[in-house]
């Protein structure tokens, strides 16, 4: 059963074209993966199949009374709660809003049904009501609601907050992890969710996929996390930064990467092979047209016969010319447009001369906040040249001990050594770092040698803005802008130690992918939190887990000995 349609939907910000014949029909049960870089319109077209945009061409058709649903990157909760709101309670009563009004309906059919008064011909029509009520009830899950309520706040990490908790007390993951409780309690037809994995742990990223795979309705996933995408998907969406357009792939993440490699190297050669047949082509008329009546003379000198043979390879040369002009003039209107490189992003660190033995050393670090434990005797070293994943559920202290790193915290036991000659650059998680008044190029060069134009370039050089981007507000870029924006800070630093809290939020997939290359082939250091399995994979050296407040490392020396002498800072 199509659920909702998109035909030739097309949708342009002056002279700036978003989208471009976009077509898309969900079906019943789809789980379709979104994916595209950053800019390319992703969000765009969810709101357009949301019904919030109008798109300026093509039509948008939906099976009337369909349900919606949808989690944006980056909700602003106070916005999406009911004024009466007081508790989490109470907003995820709120939430569950469909489905408790078909369970009042069933109550109220089944009053009117045990009414003896009730004529025989109007008791067959609020069976037939009931019947129509009670499939719609269990199909999105009303007759185990209370079930799903512990099953989903569980799932998600929220079973430690306190039901007659206010909302607005609650972190920023903790806030997007209740709305999106919320939604999936209300069980939409159409469940919309954007980049849902920001602020999920390991656990919960398992969870969520395990729970969206049996979803009952259509899922849209937004999301840059591969190894989500491989376990919940059956099918890939592309949304073009070149064409503007989308194309449908079958599969999850690794099967589209691989037909896409193939799609790109089929193209790559049918440019090539155009390109060839056009040259020869070219070369063809251009030597008929220079040979043209150099036919051989008849040896007795006959003027009669050397005209004849003549004109006839005049006549033969000119329908050579013209099949070759008419050929060429087929491939002109059928010209292939060159292959461009899907990604152009260069973010190549500067690579050190010299790297430390060992870069930094937590000692007996300890830390608690209004008497509850977080860190309990942290002790381990970062190697000079290592690349450390740190991992860990939510509320582990991760964020914490990065932040007793950098001095933004102060340890209550315990110290943090980092080797003085160290460069620290630092990765946020929330992007708290950027100045959303400021524009593009004054957050770039802010501490920054160098003349304007020296800056602009260097700007350019990584590929992450366009020239005309560069006066832009950092407050009117996308999530995703701003965390290259931050990319590219980072990288013009010239860092020898990098301190990244979950790097690969909010970017899309080819950045994702290239910033991996990019921390491997850098010969620095790099301490990385991550709920990304596969970008720990790709990237780490070493692995570390906080669990119950200490430091359980993957295995190999924490320190090596007989190292060469090193002045520390200590935080």
């Amino acid at each position: 059963m199509t659920l909702i349609e998109l035909r030739g939907i097309g949708l342009s910000y002056g002279p700036t074209i978003v989208l471009e014949s976009i077509d898309l029909a969900l079906q019943h049960g789809a789980r379709i993966g979104l994916i595209g870089e950053n800019g390319a319109g992703k969000t765009t077209l969810a709101r357009i199949l949301l019904g919030e945009l109008a798109p300026d061409t093509g039509m948008r058709i939906a099976r009337p009374g369909l349900e919606l649903g949808y989690l944006p990157q980056a909700p602003e909760f106070s916005q999406m709660t009911p004024p009466a709101l007081t508790t989490v309670r109470t907003y995820l009563a709120n939430a569950v809003g469909e489905l408790e009004r078909l369970r009042l309906e069933l109550s109220r059919l089944e009053h009117a049904l045990a009414d003896p008064a009730q004529p025989g011909d109007r008791k067959s029509t609020l069976l037939e009501e009931y019947g129509v009520a009670q499939s719609l009830y269990e199909a999105r899950g009303g007759y185990d609601s209370d079930h799903r309520l512990d099953d989903v706040r569980r799932g998600l990490g929220l079973a430690h907050i306190e039901l007659e908790r206010q909302p607005h007390t609650l972190s920023g993951g903790e806030q997007t992890r209740l709305v999106m409780a919320g939604l999936l309690l209300r069980a939409p037809e159409l469940l919309v969710l954007d980049e849902p994995t920001n602020h999920l742990d390991t656990a919960a990223l398992d969870w969520l996929s395990d729970y969206l795979s049996r979803y009952p309705g259509a899922v849209i996933l937004i999301s840059h996390n591969r190894r989500f995408l491989n376990r919940t998907v059956t099918d890939i969406a592309e949304l073009s930064a070149l064409n503007r357009r989308l194309s449908l792939f079958p599969g999850n993440y690794d099967a589209y990467k691989a037909a896409r490699a193939r799609a790109d190297a089929a193209a790559a050669a049918a440019f090539v092979a155009q390109q060839a047949e056009k040259r020869e082509l070219f070369q063809l008329m251009r030597h008929k047209q220079h040979s043209a009546g150099t036919g051989r003379p008849p040896s007795d000198g006959d003027k009669f016969a050397k005209g004849f043979f003549r004109g006839r390879n005049e006549v033969r040369q000119g329908k050579e010319i013209r099949k070759a002009r008419r050929r060429l003039e087929e491939l002109e209107r059928n010209a292939l447009d060159r292959p461009t490189r899907r990604w152009q992003i260069n973010p190549a660190f500067a690579q050190p001369d010299v790297v430390s033995h060992d870069m930094v050393v937590f000692e007996d670090v300890r830390k608690a906040f209004d008497g509850r434990p977080v860190l309990v005797g942290i002790d381990g070293v970062v190697p000079g040249g290592e690349r450390v994943v740190l991992q860990g559920p939510n509320g582990s202290g991760k964020t914490t001990l990065i932040r007793v790193l950098l001095g933004l915290e102060t340890p209550d036991h315990g110290r943090v050594r980092v080797a003085s000659n160290a460069r620290v650059g630092f990765l946020d998680q929330m992007l708290a770092t950027l100045d959303l008044d400021q524009t593009v190029f004054e957050a770039f060069s802010q501490g920054l040698t160098g003349t304007e134009p020296e800056l602009r370039a260097r700007l350019h050089r990584y590929g992450l803005f366009a020239d005309d981007e560069a006066h832009q507000r950092v407050g009117t870029l996308s999530l995703g802008q701003r965390r290259k924006l931050q990319i590219a800070r980072l990288v013009a630093t010239e860092p020898t130690l990098l301190i990244l809290d979950e790097p690969t939020n909010h970017l899309d997939l080819p950045s994702v992918e290239q910033f991996e290359t990019a921390l491997c082939e850098f010969r620095g250091t790099v301490l990385a939190i991550t709920h990304d399995e596969t970008f720990a994979e790709h990237v780490a050296t070493r692995r570390w887990r906080l669990v119950d407040g200490r430091l359980i490392a993957d295995g190999g020396p924490q320190a090596a000995e007989g190292g060469p002498h090193i002045d520390w800072l200590e935080a």
